[in-house]
């Protein structure tokens, strides 16, 4: 399979109400030569408030917000077509699982698009934050890095690899090519275990062939390793896999009654560590873990029959899955309580659409403008009719009834003039993002003209829905 690599650059830092202006990707072969570059910029969309501290990492001007030949939807659509251009392919982003992946899904989502472009239908994605942090701990000759104030190695992708255009996206997939070929030619085996866990079966498939292996978790700034046996899966999140840290010896919890057990699975030193495989961490053969105390003191053989005592106890494992279960509804319960409204953007993970829905979906973006009204209250669930709205409000909103437009530009207006502390940036909070950097480049400027501009842009916005 071909390999792309993929970076974004968007409005901010929040995945549902952020959004991609600019991607770019490298299609490789399977050794890592390149076959095909492609990029794109859209407009920034109407109501948006860009996060200032993205604005300064990707150096848009406002021009470069605003003047894109394309809309938002038809970057969208021309991304989905070169998916389906390229193929089954591997897909690579870093920090992908953080950021870039969950922002497309949500992108994608909004648009009333398969949010899973990037791993369904034969597609697979990882992520070389993972790999070349994995490939470091094994090989510490694999690619220099910074070494932060704490002493553990920095791995920021700009500080990895020094590159003309910075952020740029394309250029970001290009310096993210250079770290992975570096990992294909200097930790070879790393690379191939990284091929190993890029999908949620491939990932299944490993950790119940191997009784044992190498877990990788960072925290705290460094990449820690783990000797863990795949007990058991999660009850309800079937994808996360809760794996026996082999240090713990087991027979000192089997005959722990329901509450100290309970106890002893929620405090810290974890016995169960949770390995995502839809996450495409990263996980290594068992021996790269023996070398380190505790797992070197315990020895081979005593590790061996933890992990032999632990598979046969049945019993075990069904108390320890009631009791993560009763963790879970804890938590549901709370979080109940706060009674936190959705919005229709938020609610990707919701549910998966009905049928009907997805059918719906494509029909709507067959028809031409005018004619997608007709559809908006066809869909069995409002979020998809709520959204059918925004879309056709961000790209011909003269064709919506006045009522719809009102009422798309008052919900607009609360959020972006909201004086409270937000999960999108509003127009308070960029103003202030503003006045700090004035004082910081008070001196400077070229600085303080694009401050500028920021600012009469902002206002626009503003102007715009100061009456809605």
């Amino acid at each position: 399979m071909d390999y792309i690599f993929i970076d974004t650059e968007s409005t901010g830092s929040s995945t549902v109400w952020d959004h991609i202006t600019e991607i770019g990707m490298i299609r490789t072969d399977s050794n890592l030569n390149i076959k095909d570059t492609w990029e794109m910029r859209c407009r920034i969309k109407d109501g948006v408030v860009p996060n200032l501290g993205a604005l300064e990492v990707t150096n848009f001007t406002i021009k470069d917000l605003t003047e894109s030949n394309y809309s938002h939807l038809q970057m969208v659509e021309a991304i989905e077509k070169k998916f389906k251009e390229w193929g089954k392919v591997i897909v690579f982003a870093y920090n992908g699982q953080n950021f870039d992946y969950p922002l497309i899904q949500k992108t994608m989502y909004k648009s009333l698009k398969p949010p899973y472009l990037l791993n369904t239908e034969g597609n697979k994605q990882g992520d070389i934050l993972n790999v070349i942090r994995a490939a470091k701990l094994v090989n510490p000759e694999v690619i220099e890095t910074p070494i932060s104030d704490s002493g553990n190695p920095v791995f920021k992708l700009d500080k990895l690899m020094k590159h003309e255009g910075a952020h740029g996206a394309l250029a970001d997939s290009r310096a993210m090519l250079s770290v992975a070929q570096k990992v294909y030619e200097k930790s070879n085996s790393v690379w191939k275990c990284s091929l190993l866990t890029l999908s949620r079966a491939d990932s299944t498939n490993v950790i119940i062939k191997n009784k044992m292996f190498c877990q990788l978790q960072w925290f705290y700034g460094r990449l820690r390793k783990y000797l863990v046996h795949h007990f058991t899966f999660h009850p309800i999140f079937e994808a996360w896999s809760q794996c026996w840290d082999l240090r713990w010896k087991p027979e000192d919890y089997f005959e722990l009654d329901d509450e100290n057990l309970k106890k002893a699975l929620t405090k810290s030193p974890k016995i169960l560590r949770s390995f995502k495989t839809n996450k495409s961490e990263v996980i290594l053969n068992y021996k790269h873990a023996l070398d380190e105390n505790p797992y070197k003191e315990i020895g081979i053989e005593e590790l061996k029959r933890r992990v032999e005592i632990l598979s046969n106890n049945l019993e075990f494992k069904q108390r320890v899955n009631k009791i993560l279960q009763e963790i879970h509804d804890e938590k549901i319960s709370l979080d109940k309580e706060i009674d936190k409204k959705l919005y229709p953007e938020e609610m990707l993970y919701t549910n998966f659409p009905k049928p009907e829905d997805k059918n719906l979906m494509k029909i709507f973006h067959q028809f031409n403008w005018e004619d997608k009204i007709d559809v908006i209250d066809k869909f069995k669930e409002e979020r998809f009719s709520r959204l059918a709205e925004k879309l056709i409000y961000e790209e011909k909103p003269e064709v919506l009834p006045e009522s719809t437009l009102k009422k798309i530009k008052r919900e607009i207006a609360e959020r972006i003039f909201s004086t409270e502390k937000q999960n999108w940036t509003t127009l308070p909070e960029f103003y202030r993002q503003i006045d700090e950097k004035r004082s910081k480049y008070e001196n400077d400027e070229i600085k303080m003209k694009l401050l500028d501009e920021y600012d009469k842009f902002a206002q626009a916005i503003e102007k715009k829905y100061e009456s809605a």
